[in-house]
């Protein structure tokens, strides 16, 4: 199937219960480096089609389609992927590392948004709040500070292989509301004014 091996491709690497009560459905290899890192990723974006060697873009596909793929994959790996509706689900340990984003995997934890990634696919209120109360958790057990959420976009520059003009990871992508999740997991300090 062209769209399930081009996600599988597209990846390298909500929440209804607290992430600590979420199932673990794989494991991943036995961290080395201190976790300081969150990567946000998107499910869909550009890859090259393994047929004709052109660049297409991946839709989001559902939250199953995904875990199931990334999961049937040894060499992907994500720690949580939060559906449309906020519906969050865990997948490998974060004590275990996950190969997500090239350099950065063994100090960082993977969150994957279901979301095309193209800068016009929204991200629900639901899906954001959820994401929002998972970095919260997150954050406050690991001690991470706001300069530690990093989109994948931030940290993977390359090009595609088969378009030299098209970068490879654009995830989330410009609809994700970056500042203003940060701004709501890393609220602003009210500075009291002495007069």
């Amino acid at each position: 199937m062209k769209i399930k091996s081009a996600m599988i491709g597209l990846v390298l690497a909500a929440l209804t219960i607290p992430a600590s009560d979420a199932e673990a459905r794989r494991t991943g290899k036995v961290r080395t480096e201190t976790i300081d890192m969150v990567v946000i990723h998107s499910t869909g974006g550009p890859t090259c089609d393994a047929k004709t060697g052109k660049p297409i873009w991946v839709k989001a596909g559902t939250l199953e389609e995904n875990l199931r793929d990334i999961e049937a994959n040894p060499n992907l790996g994500i720690h949580y992927m939060i559906d449309r509706d906020g519906t969050l689900r865990a997948s490998v340990p974060e004590d275990q590392m996950v190969h997500h984003v090239l350099h950065y995997s063994g100090h960082s934890i993977a969150i994957e948004l279901i979301n095309d990634g193209d800068g016009h696919d929204p991200f629900p209120d639901a899906q954001l709040a959820s994401l929002v109360k998972l970095l919260r958790d997150i954050t406050q057990r690991r001690g991470i500070r706001r300069e530690g959420i990093k989109r994948h976009s931030d940290l993977d520059h390359a090009k595609l292989t088969c378009d030299s003009t098209q970068r490879r990871k654009v995830d989330p992508g410009a609809a994700f509301p970056f500042k203003s999740v940060l701004d709501r997991v890393f609220p602003p300090q009210h500075k009291k004014h002495h007069e």
